[in-house]
């Protein structure tokens, strides 16, 4: 008979999270601004001009993105209209949090980078999907993708190798999915853990709720959350794809069925049609191809 779950103390968790470094406060204005579908540019601008590091990396990265053009971006305004919000607020949370996604999770089945790779094609998903969907997807999508499992990075950092070891053990031993595998082991999953590391951040509820979200591959409250759990559900296809997921993902990290079978309500409600789907798949490992390097991963 399996040992009782642990009883977690939230604020342990956050102050592991914390541990992992605290979001800046550029972040979670861009955030709040982007999360409001009638913010203005000059919002942006003004939040990203005073934040030398920042202003640094977009520019350099719309450049980056604008290649083959006949015009160099020289403005934080031009980069912010040539990129668009979204990706403003993605860039802005990369630069912060890559360092963090990259550690090695060998309980997790997670090599050094893994996660980080995985993190970039679920944001990048996230972007194909709202480029198709026939629902309006809110702009902080693909940053809320781009966080979905950073809930792992936490559990990591809060436990440490040998707890985090038993997670695995239970997995292959009684053949449990990731989440309830983390139940039976700490008594909360990664998912709300993330969730609730967002909500600390005060990172807009839109992105919250899709952390917590996405493993949930029925309907979904809102068009964001639908997004972050079909992206997900479309890394491994991604990543396999452009050969950046090479080894079969253990039992603990495994997405069980293909997301035309498992995410039928999604592509429902996002309003994309089930046939659509290999060409969505096809556009974001496109997206992925190409633009990986705006995220540094090799």
């Amino acid at each position: 008979m399996s040992s009782p779950a642990p009883v977690i103390d939230h604020k342990d968790l956050l102050s592991s999270a914390e541990a992992l470094g605290a979001l800046p406060a550029t972040v979670t204005r861009l955030a709040s601004i982007v999360s409001n579908p009638e913010h203005d540019i000059r919002e942006i601008v003004e939040v990203v001009a005073f934040d030398q590091s920042l202003t640094a990396t977009l520019l350099r990265r719309a450049n980056s993105a604008a290649l083959g053009a006949r015009f160099q971006i020289k403005t934080v305004r031009d980069a912010a209209l040539w990129l668009g919000s979204g990706s403003v607020l993605s860039l802005a949370l990369a630069t912060n949090v890559s360092r963090r996604l990259c550690q090695p999770i060998p309980a997790y089945g997670l090599a050094e980078g893994q996660l980080w790779k995985q993190s970039v094609a679920a944001s990048l998903a996230a972007e194909a999907i709202r480029a198709r969907a026939g629902v309006e997807v809110p702009a902080e999508a693909p940053t809320a993708a781009l966080l979905h499992d950073f809930g792992k990075a936490v559990l990591a950092q809060h436990f440490g190798a040998r707890v985090l070891n038993m997670l695995a053990q239970a997995a292959l031993a009684d053949n449990l999915g990731l989440l309830a595998a983390e139940a039976r082991v700490f008594g909360i999953n990664h998912a709300d853990i993330g969730g609730l590391v967002a909500q600390h951040w005060k990172l807009p509820h839109t992105i919250v709720d899709a952390i917590i979200h996405h493993h949930h591959a029925g309907e979904h409250r809102n068009a964001a959350s639908a997004t972050v759990s079909l992206a997900h559900a479309m890394v491994p296809e991604i990543l396999t794809d452009t050969g950046h997921e090479n080894d079969p993902m253990p039992v603990a990290c495994a997405v069980s069925g293909h997301p035309v079978e498992t995410h039928a309500e999604v592509l429902d409600g996002l309003g994309i049609p089930l046939e659509s789907y290999d060409e969505l798949l096809a556009a974001a490992r496109k997206r992925y191809a190409e633009l990986a390097d705006r995220y540094s991963v090799e």
